[in-house]
């Protein structure tokens, strides 16, 4: 753990500042959070429940402290040119159905290209991380990330990931609604494929996070559904129109998007991710089989095309908000 990050860390219940001694991180108010593997564990385990990733990662820790035997840090691949076994497995989960056919059968990692302008060094924090493929797409860029994820499994797969790819980026434990840093340390937020799966109230929740940690007129680029999509539609016909619960997909109204985000952050611009489905990045398409690659070719088309006709934004099934926080 680096010093920035030492020092921009905070105890996700009351934003107090933390010491670390004997691998936990305590605050004043005798809040303690344990460091796993070098991992800051960051959770609130009287919170409720957004995944079962948080109650795996609590699990694991107790087990690790519990443990009579010394638990060996993960098995590291740096150097080794075999794809991560924890990634072949999670890639349908993370990056959407188009990829089912390409689990454990990955040859390359699918690092998206980012629609993050050209960084210089700034901090971002990406939220809902897991294996890092879009933190690593952001230090690529020139951003500084810090990679948060309720999954203590998936951050150790980012670690090994970053550091097989020659990347630097930092990893934590948390969750989107208790976010375990400072004021004002990040000057970028990103999120992608993330609150889609949250509580229309979650959402608020966690925003108004968002803004506590960006600085004033910092960006956020957060990737939502909309409601209007082709598939969207199909997708909430198939489970009755309901609004969704537990890990579903809840999914928004452009006008939903912008006066949330307005409102939470500030100022917002709405663009085009995708349609036909949520998470279709034109950079994998060697990964897919050809019936997948006219969809994703389709797919690329119609967001180019939405950069001149604006209106067909309102029709994608996946796009992009934009914001400036006004604080």
């Amino acid at each position: 753990m680096n010093e920035w990050l030492k020092s921009s860390l905070a105890c996700p219940r009351d934003k107090k500042a933390l010491s670390l001694n004997n691998e936990k991180l305590t605050c004043p108010d005798d809040h303690v959070y344990p460091v796993v593997f070098g991992i800051p564990v960051m959770l609130v385990p009287d919170a409720e429940s957004t995944h079962g990733y948080i109650e795996r990662t609590l699990k694991k820790v107790v087990e690790v402290e519990n443990s009579a035997d010394d638990y060996a840090e993960e098995f590291d691949q740096a150097g080794n040119k075999a794809i991560d076994e924890f990634v072949q497995q999670e890639i349908p989960y993370t990056s959407g159905n188009l990829y089912f056919p390409a689990q454990n059968r990955l040859t390359r990692y699918p690092i998206p290209e980012t629609r993050l302008w050209q960084g210089n060094g700034e901090r971002l924090l990406d939220i809902g991380c897991n294996w890092g493929r879009w933190s690593i797409s952001a230090a690529q860029k020139g951003f500084k990330p810090v990679g948060l994820d309720p999954s203590l499994e998936a951050v150790l797969a980012a670690r090994r990931v970053a550091k097989q790819l020659g990347v630097d980026a930092d990893f934590i434990v948390g969750d989107a609604r208790f976010l375990p840093f400072s004021e004002n340390v990040f000057d970028v937020v990103f999120s992608y494929s993330v609150y889609q799966h949250l509580s229309k109230e979650n959402v608020g929740i966690s925003l108004t996070e968002v803004r506590r940690v960006l600085k004033p007129n910092g960006k956020t680029l957060f990737q939502m559904p909309n409601k209007f999509g082709i598939r969207s539609y199909q997708q909430r016909r198939r489970r009755g129109f309901t609004e969704g619960e537990g890990f579903e997909v809840r999914y928004w109204t452009p006008a939903e998007l912008l006066e949330t985000f307005e409102r939470k952050i500030g100022k917002t611009v709405m663009t085009t991710d995708c349609f036909f489905g949520l998470g279709i990045q034109k950079s994998d398409v060697d990964l897919l089989p050809a019936k997948y690659q006219a969809v994703v070719h389709l797919s690329e088309f119609l967001r180019k095309l939405s950069g001149f006709f604006k209106p067909l934004t309102k029709v994608a099934d996946s796009v992009y908000l934009e914001s400036v926080n006004q604080k």
